[in-house]
């Protein structure tokens, strides 16, 4: 039993090594400053297509999204994979109904979640209802 114990905290050790390393190196980086950005919103539904501009010293897209939590609209739930948006527009999107909102970066489809999508000057972030 203390063997299979010490191998797991040997593991749980070196995940999080990698982890903590995989951040640091390769990590999404923030630019440092004041920036301008925009907020899209699109809820074909409910006929909207909104958008905001924003100057904010935020690094990260989450940041962004609770500084300006009223004026959004913003719903996010928290994931083992971090937040999550459920919510834009005072809009929630329904599980069952399998609608979600999907998140772009200047057009092109957003590779991590808001935690992670680290903000830019002059940067278009679009949240659009769909459904899978």
């Amino acid at each position: 039993m203390g063997k299979k114990l010490g191998v797991i905290l040997f593991v749980l050790v070196i995940a999080a090594v990698l982890i903590t390393g995989y951040q640091a190196i390769w990590g999404p980086e923030a630019t440092p400053g004041t920036k301008e950005v925009s907020i899209e919103v699109v809820i074909p539904k409910e006929d909207v297509n909104e958008s905001w501009s924003f100057q904010t010293d935020a690094d990260f897209l989450k940041d962004l999204l609770m500084e300006e939590e009223e004026t959004l609209g913003v719903m996010l739930e928290t994931t083992d994979f971090g937040s999550m948006v459920v919510g834009m527009n005072n809009y929630r999107a329904n599980e069952s109904q399998n609608e979600f909102f999907h998140i772009s970066v200047n057009g092109a489809e957003a590779e991590t979640g808001v935690d992670e999508i680290p903000l830019t000057d002059d940067a278009t972030y679009a949240f659009e209802l769909r459904e899978w």
